[in-house]
């Protein structure tokens, strides 16, 4: 359905230091950075997911959530603590939650810009 996602945020620096510790457990690496984006797909390449600065009256984080795909529970736990420790604030803890689904294994976060990431691992339904 997606080709890819935008996200916009404060710093574009701040951001990059935090997407690149959060993505690369999850097997995403940067594929471009200029003064206007940065972009990330897996293993460095296929850039699928975009960052660019936004100032003014537009307001990062407003609403959004995107579920990212891990590709176990370790996955899911190195993420989130990367993540954590680059200034992420935590909704949901890393582990299994069956109250979402029986095969559920993941973590809620926001970044520092008020985006809400989901790390999943295991099946949502």
């Amino acid at each position: 359905m997606f080709d890819h996602l935008s996200l916009g945020v404060r710093d574009l620096g701040a951001a990059r230091r935090f997407y690149a510790a959060f993505l690369g457990p999850l097997g995403h690496g940067e594929t471009t950075a200029t003064e206007a984006e940065l972009a990330y797909g897996r293993g460095g390449e296929n850039s699928q997911f975009f960052l660019y600065p936004v100032s003014g009256d537009r307001i990062p984080g407003l609403g959004t959530h995107i579920a990212f795909a891990a590709p176990n529970p370790a996955a899911v736990d190195a993420a989130c603590a990367a993540a954590i420790a680059n200034g992420a604030t935590v909704i949901r803890a890393a582990g299994r939650h069956p109250d979402i689904a029986p095969d559920y294994y993941g973590a809620v976060l926001l970044d520092p810009d008020g985006n809400k990431l989901e790390i999943v691992a295991g099946l949502m339904h």
